[in-house]
C-alpha cells in the first residue's frame, strides 16, 4: 500500500526547493552550488545531532560494511545534486522541470536491469516515449537554448535515477533516518573536497558582495533548510514506497512547477513547440503515474488474495449427507 504522508511531504519540498534555489542563484546572484549543497548536508548532520541530544532520534552507529554499502548511492547523489543545480542556474524553471521529468522513464528502464523487479510493458513504454519526446520538442522550441545546460541536465537525470535505485536496493533493511544520516555523512566530505580542490568556488565565496543583503540570507536559509528537508523526504518516500513511486510523485508536482516556472524569474518564451512539448511531457508523465499506480494496486490485491487462500481453510462441501 502506498505511504501517503511520505509522498505528500516529498512532493511539497520537491516543488518549492527549485524556486528557492533559483531565487538564490538569480535574485541574490549567488552562483556557488557546491557551497549550497555542503550547507544543506551540514544542516542535516547537525539536525541529527541536536535531535539526538533531546532524544527525538538516535544517531546510527556506522560500521565499515554500511559505509561501503552506501558509498555508491552517495557518489550518485553528489553527481546528481551538483549537476541539477548547475542546470538550474542556466535554464528556466519550467524547462528544467521538463528535463527532470525524464527521470521516471530512466528509473523504470534501469529498474529492470538493477532491481530486476520491473517488467517491460507496452503501455508504460509508450508513456516513457511520449515523455521523452515531449522533453526533446520543448528543448527545440527554447529560443534561449543552451546546449551545455541541457547536457548537464540530462546527466543529472541519469545520476538521479541511479541514486534512487541504489538507495532503494541498499537500504531495504534500514530505517530511512539511518540511511539519510549515513548518506549525508559520506556525501559531505566528497562535496567539500571537490569544492576545495577542483573548483574556484572558495575564491568566489570570499569575494561575494551580497552578505550584507537581506535577499541573500533569506534565500540562503530557505535553500539550506529546504534542501535538508527534501533529502529526508526523498529517503522517506523511496524507502516507504519505491524509487519509481518517488519519481512518479515528482511527475505530479511538476505540473504545478511548470505552470509557475513559465512566469517567474526569467520568463519562458512560449511558442508552439514549447506548448506541444510541455503538454506531451505532462500527458506521458501523468499516464505513466496512473499505469504504475494501477499495476501496483493489482499486484497488492493478488498478494493479499494469495495470502488469504494460503491461510484460510478450504470450505467443506457436503454432498448427499456426506462430507
Amino acid at each position: 500500500m502506498l505511504h501517503l504522508p511520505s509522498m505528500i511531504t516529498y512532493g511539497f519540498f520537491s516543488f518549492i526547493l527549485a524556486f528557492f534555489n533559483k531565487a538564490l542563484f538569480q535574485l541574490a546572484n549567488f552562483h556557488y552550488c557546491l557551497f549550497v549543497i555542503s550547507s544543506q548536508l551540514i544542516f542535516i548532520v547537525l539536525s541529527f545531532q541536536i535531535l539526538a541530544y533531546f532524544h527525538f532520534v538516535t544517531v546510527p552507529i556506522v560500521n565499515k560494511k554500511e559505509l561501503y554499502t552506501l558509498c555508491i548511492p552517495s557518489v550518485f547523489y553528489c553527481f546528481s545534486t551538483v549537476l541539477s543545480l548547475q542546470a538550474l542556474m542556466k535554464l528556466n524553471v519550467a524547462i528544467y522541470v521538463v528535463i527532470k521529468r525524464c527521470t521516471p522513464a530512466l528509473t523504470f528502464v534501469l529498474s529492470v536491469v538493477i532491481l530486476k523487479k520491473q517488467r517491460l510493458d507496452l503501455k508504460i513504454g509508450l508513456c516513457v516515449l511520449v515523455t521523452t519526446i515531449g522533453a526533446v520538442i520543448t528543448s527545440t522550441g527554447d529560443v534561449s537554448y543552451h546546449f551545455q545546460s541541457y547536457l548537464v541536465g540530462s546527466l543529472s537525470v541519469i545520476f538521479h535515477s541511479l541514486y534512487l535505485l541504489t538507495v532503494q536496493r541498499f537500504s531495504e533493511q534500514k530505517d530511512s533516518n539511518d540511511v539519510l544520516y549515513i548518506n549525508s555523512l559520506l556525501s559531505l566530505p566528497m562535496i567539500s573536497l571537490f569544492m576545495i580542490s577542483l573548483s574556484n568556488e572558495l575564491s568566489g565565496i570570499q569575494s561575494y558582495k551580497g552578505y550584507q543583503t537581506v535577499n541573500f540570507w533569506f534565500y540562503f536559509v530557505l535553500s539550506t533548510i529546504g534542501g535538508g528537508l527534501l533529502n529526508g523526504a526523498t529517503f522517506w518516500c523511496t524507502i516507504k514506497n519505491s524509487a519509481l513511486t518517488t519519481s512518479v510523485v515528482g511527475v505530479l508536482k511538476s505540473i504545478f512547477q511548470i505552470f509557475f516556472g513559465m512566469f517567474v524569474f526569467d520568463r519562458l518564451v512560449i511558442n508552439n513547440k514549447t506548448i506541444l512539448g510541455i503538454i506531451l511531457s505532462l500527458i506521458g508523465g501523468t499516464l505513466f503515474s496512473y499505469f504504475e499506480y494501477m499495476n501496483k494496486k493489482t499486484k497488492s490485491a493478488l498478494i493479499t488474495s494469495e495470502h488469504v487462500m494460503e491461510h484460510d481453510p478450504k470450505p467443506t462441501v457436503i454432498t448427499n449427507g456426506t462430507k
